[in-house]
Formats: C-alpha cells, sequence, structure tokens
C-alpha cells in the first residue's frame, strides 16, 4: 500500500466514529428484461418479507419499483439480478427520487442471497437507504442459490450433473464480471459502485486478480467483512467442518452429492421446527458458535425471516474451497481431490495465489472486533495487502458478530450510515454519464 488512508475506530465512552489519517507502510449474454405482470411477481415474492402470519410484507407495498433482470453467463448459468430502482410515486409516498449518477451493485455472503439487504426493511436494510438516498441499486445472486439454480444445458437436480462444478472462483469469474456488464449496460453508466458482504467480496477479488481491467468498471469497492484471510476463524462447528473436509467432501461428491444445504424439502421445514418461538434459543446458539455472540443485536422475530432464506444453497467445492483458504492461510485457488483408483483420494499441489496487487480500485474495510468468521486481524492483513486501500473502519460495537452486519437491531447507525457517507463521497467525483433507466 502507499500514500494514506483513513481509519476511523470509536472514540472512547462514544458509540460514533472518530477518524485520523495515517501513512501507509507495505507489508504489515444478457436476456432483456422480463416486464410481465409475472416476472415482477416472482421479484416481489422474493423481496418480501414474511412474518409469523403468514402476510407478506413486500417492497411493493412498502412503496419501492423494483425488476427483474435474468443474465447469462458466458458459462450458461442464468442468474436473478434484482433492482430497486427507488421509491415510486404513489399515494402517500414522496416522489421518485432522481439517480444518482452512479448505480451501485450488491453482492451477498456464502449460503444466502439478494435477501441479505432487504430483510431488515425500510429505514434499516442497506438496500432500502441506498434507494431513499437516491441509488439505483442492484443485487447480484450466484450460481447454486435458490433464485439462481438455472443454466442453458445442466440439470441443478440431476445427481453428480455438471452443474455443481464450481466453487466461488467461478462466482468471481463469470458470475460478477456478466453481473457488473449487465448494470453498466442497463444503465448506461461508466462504472459502478460495488458492494459485498463476507464471500461477496473474495468474489470481487477473484476477478479484479484474473481481468484486473475491471477495476476501471469501478468507482469503489466497499468491503464488509471481507473474506479472503480466514485462518483465525473461531466457531467450533466450522472448525470441525474444515478439519474434515477433505473426507467428507470426497465420500459426498463420490455419492453424487454435490449440492448443500438447499433451501427446500427438508431444510425448511427443519428450520420452522427447530426455531419455533418456544426453541428460539437453539437457533440463537448455533448463531453465535458460527458468527459470534452478541445479544444486544438480536431480535429473534428477524432472526427467524432470516432463517426463511438461509441457508439459500452452495456446492460442495464452494465449501470445500473455503475449507482450503482457511487451513493454509493462502487466498489460492481451488484444488481439486485427486482420486487414487482405490476408493481414496489424496490432495493436489498448492494451488496458485490470487493476485490482490492487480485490485487497484479503491477499498472501504469494514470489521467488527467479536467476528468469529472474519476476524479483525484477517481484515486488517487483507487492508493492508490491497494496493489502493482508502478506508478502514471498525465498528463502534465491540461485541459486533458477523451476522451482525445484516441483522443487528443497531446496523443502520453502525454500519449503513458509514457506509452512505463513503459512497456519497465517490459518487460526487464520479464522472457524468447520460444514462438508460
Amino acid at each position: 500500500m502507499r500514500g494514506r488512508y483513513r481509519v476511523t475506530y470509536p472514540a472512547k465512552h462514544s458509540v460514533g466514529f472518530s477518524s485520523i489519517a495515517i501513512p501507509l507502510a507495505k507489508g504489515s449474454f444478457c436476456r432483456q428484461l422480463q416486464s410481465s405482470r409475472t416476472s415482477r411477481d416472482r421479484a416481489i415474492r422474493m423481496l418480501g418479507v414474511v412474518n409469523e402470519t403468514r402476510r407478506p410484507q413486500l417492497v411493493w407495498k412498502y412503496g419501492y419499483e423494483i425488476e427483474i433482470h435474468e443474465v447469462q453467463t458466458e458459462d450458461g448459468y442464468l442468474l436473478d439480478l434484482y433492482r430497486i430502482a427507488g421509491r415510486r410515486a404513489a399515494s402517500g409516498q414522496p416522489p421518485l427520487r432522481p439517480h444518482r449518477n452512479a448505480p451501485i451493485f450488491l453482492m451477498h455472503s456464502l449460503l444466502s442471497s439478494c435477501a441479505d439487504w432487504v430483510l431488515m426493511g425500510p429505514g434499516r436494510a442497506l438496500a432500502y437507504l441506498l434507494a431513499d438516498a437516491g441509488f439505483d441499486v442492484w443485487m447480484g445472486n450466484a450460481r447454486g442459490t435458490r433464485y439462481s439454480r438455472k443454466h442453458l444445458h445442466h440439470d441443478p437436480d440431476a445427481r453428480a450433473g455438471e452443474f455443481w462444478n464450481f466453487s466461488w472462483h467461478e462466482i468471481g469469474l463469470y458470475d460478477v464480471r456478466a453481473l457488473i456488464d449487465h448494470v453498466l449496460n442497463a444503465t448506461g453508466a461508466a462504472r459502478l459502485h460495488y458492494g459485498g458482504f463476507s464471500q461477496g467480496t473474495m468474489v470481487l477479488f477473484v476477478l479484479l486478480s484474473e481481468r484486473p481491467e475491471y477495476s476501471a468498471k469501478l468507482i469503489d469497492m466497499q468491503a464488509i467483512s471481507p473474506s479472503v484471510y480466514m485462518y483465525r476463524l473461531e466457531g467450533r462447528i466450522v472448525r470441525t467442518f474444515v478439519t474434515l473436509a477433505d473426507p467428507l467432501v470426497a465420500a459426498l461428491d463420490a455419492a453424487g452429492r454435490r449440492e448443500i444445504l438447499p433451501n427446500r424439502r427438508f431444510i425448511a421445514p427443519l428450520v420452522k421446527i427447530v426455531c419455533a418461538d418456544g426453541n428460539v434459543t437453539v437457533c440463537r446458539e448455533l448463531l453465535y458458535d458460527v458468527a459470534g455472540r452478541n445479544p444486544a443485536q438480536v431480535d429473534d422475530r428477524m432472526l427467524r425471516i432470516f432463517l426463511g432464506h438461509f441457508p439459500a444453497g452452495a456446492s460442495l467445492r464452494q465449501l470445500h474451497h473455503f475449507s482450503q483458504i482457511i487451513r493454509t492461510a493462502r487466498f489460492a485457488k481451488y484444488s481439486p481431490l485427486r482420486s487414487t483408483g482405490r476408493g481414496g483420494f489424496h490432495a493436489s499441489p498448492p494451488a496458485p495465489l490470487y493476485n490482490l496487487t492487480r485490485a487497484t480500485v479503491p477499498v472501504v474495510v469494514y470489521y467488527g472486533l467479536n467476528d468469529h468468521v472474519i476476524n479483525y486481524r484477517d481484515a486488517l492483513q487483507l487492508a493492508d495487502e490491497v494496493p489502493n486501500l482508502a478506508a478502514v473502519h471498525q465498528i463502534a460495537d465491540r461485541h459486533f458478530t458477523h451476522s451482525d452486519f445484516i441483522l443487528a437491531k443497531n446496523s443502520a447507525r453502525l454500519l449503513n450510515s458509514i457506509l452512505l457517507q463513503e459512497l456519497d463521497q465517490y459518487d460526487r467525483r464520479a464522472p457524468r454519464t447520460s444514462g438508460n433507466v
């Protein structure tokens, strides 16, 4: 890293931020928009939040214009891309605000979907806050999630089929690239803002390492709990999986089980039973082990809603790839297991590292001190290695966990307000384009 960047940290005896500047030291093909009512209803159902009485609390009801686009990747996957274009001019709602200069594209975390950005509802969820501020909000869904289980030739339900032969490398190289290009083509913008949470950050670093010219299409990257370095991960459940990953993956792959935790069949009914009103403590404790413990920020009702959308599905290889970077402490490409021909397997040689120095986009990093998935030291290691670090923000709650970035009661104040300030700075400097809306 070169030059200077901003660091924010909680002021003593304060819930706000203080800012300082310190010297940097090195070391330490697209389908057309589906405009039918069916398409719009599908978008509404996806973006809706279902409460305990199963009455939909819809984005449309909240007064937001929504669209669904289907985007085809170079390798034939069909991805749902959702757009919240802003508030519509309807009775009882303020007029639709003009868009800012540049759109913003949001990418979700592992086993999740673009529901990450809307579940907390208006006034709290990042997507709504961005739309209220005048941003043109686009939300991607990676291949294999409940909204992107589609391919031109491969059946996601085929046992041992080709559909699931991907890791987060392909999500970065193909999905993120196609989604960014679609947003720019649809809006006529020259560049866009990028916001990623956890896996949503690492897939952009994959793309920029493999296709560094894409930095020129980005104004900035808002890296929320970035999952690049993860070897200090604390959760016992995840640590156990990492330890057993190779034999477990080999067994599941041999059995043709290449899809992990899809949000259908037994998962959703199981969640309803385990996380019912009287049993929500069980789900809380599971969340605490994986993400970190912060009871003051947990809303049991929102937790149940979140678990209605999570897990949203992933590939076996995707999780195996995660286990490799955790175990080896290397941000590297996937190393497939090799069969010995006698029912056994052996690991491949170490794969090449991704080149973070090719990611020349300005990067803003957000981290929490009690994040069990992305330890704050791992986040700071990434911050130390990117070539164009713009700012580092420590969340002003020393108990802030991985799930709090999406579900915390006070996430609008602790995270989203700071992120909006960062975007506003970059947006004012972005070159004007006519845009197509």
